[in-house]
């Protein structure tokens, strides 16, 4: 049983997506990305560890933190 507000975002004919993304390096010395006080961020995913986006320049996005915002990716 879904909530109605939800209901638009279930697709009933899709398969389980999964992503292999190793990390390639780990960051030496990590700095936390807060969208409340960037908004904007532009970096080369370098590694997925878990719930942390790992980005070359050693920033590091934490996914569940930002439960409920509206987060744009694109690859290029």
């Amino acid at each position: 049983y879904l909530p109605e507000e939800v209901k638009d975002y279930y697709l009933t004919n899709s398969k389980e997506l999964e992503l292999k993304f190793p990390v390639i390096t780990y960051p030496q010395k990590c700095k936390t990305l807060n969208l409340a006080k960037t908004p904007f961020y532009e970096g080369l995913l370098k590694g997925i560890k878990g719930q942390y986006l790992i980005f070359e320049d050693g920033m590091v996005f934490n996914v569940r933190k930002h439960e409920g915002f509206n987060v744009t990716l694109s690859l290029q």
